[in-house]
């Protein structure tokens, strides 16, 4: 029942995220899988599955307060597109521990920039 809670909070916390700065979730999300028992390679794919929603609902709410401009957003569309191609083909050659590492030099460079 305990795990189920946090389920339900951290989960509404990723939403929030999402919504709020348009994404950001997966720094909640994958420690939470993880507490949650879904373990290693795992924890970062279910969190994309998760995501993946979340942020269309964010845009589409975004775009209909006029704040999403799908002019700026089409030309990086293909190369994320091509990028989210080789990295899902990549993860699984990488080793989880570079895997993590990866995941915490984005987390503090994200971090770091957005403080400066």
């Amino acid at each position: 029942m305990k795990d189920k809670w946090k389920g339900l909070l951290g989960s509404s916390a990723v939403g929030l995220l999402n919504g709020l700065l348009g994404a950001g979730g997966g720094m909640i999300l994958v420690p939470l899988l993880e507490k949650l028992g879904v373990k290693g390679k795992n924890s970062h794919a279910t969190s994309l599955a998760v995501i993946v929603p979340l942020s269309a609902v964010s845009a589409f709410l975004y775009w209909r307060e006029g704040w999403l401009r799908l002019d700026q957003g089409l030309p990086l569309l293909l190369p994320g597109l091509a990028g989210g191609v080789l990295g899902g083909l990549l993860m699984g050659k990488i080793k989880l521990g570079w895997l993590k590492a990866a995941f915490g030099v984005l987390l503090l460079w994200g971090g770091i920039r957005n403080l400066l």
